[in-house]
């Protein structure tokens, strides 16, 4: 996870190895304010709660995408200020809609416009479309 385009954190998730299925995630930094980016951002970022849900919206619609790592980290994100929208991406679940009204709420800065978009359907989340 990076702030200010520097690492401020890793996220270490454990998998049981019967199923594959995450046990638990656990961050080693500071990761308040950072996010996992794919790149110097541009003028139009989504923000996403994983980065699974950022790499997907990323390879379906060309935004870059990063990750707040968590729900309740997604009003948290430091963006930079030649970020000139920024397009809310949680999921679509009572504790994504929390974190996007959040969000929107503590983002608010001159010259910054803030969308949202929610997945299609009954989807929780961007990557169910590349799992279909």
């Amino acid at each position: 996870m990076r702030k200010a385009g520097e690492i401020a954190a890793i996220q270490r998730i454990f998998l049981d190895p019967k199923s594959a299925s995450y046990t638990e995630k656990l961050v080693l930094g500071r990761a308040v304010g950072a996010a996992w980016t794919n790149g110097l951002p541009g003028k139009t970022i989504g923000l996403c709660e994983g980065f699974e849900t950022a790499a997907a919206y990323s390879s379906l619609t060309g935004i870059q995408a990063w990750s707040s790592m968590g729900a309740k980290r997604f009003h948290q994100v430091e963006l930079p200020p030649s970020v000139e929208r920024v397009i809310l991406l949680a999921d679509n679940d009572p504790e994504g809609r929390r974190a996007e009204a959040k969000a929107r709420e503590a983002l608010v800065r001159p010259g910054l416009a803030i969308d949202s978009e929610w997945p299609p359907g009954c989807m929780n989340d961007w990557a169910q479309l590349l799992k279909r």
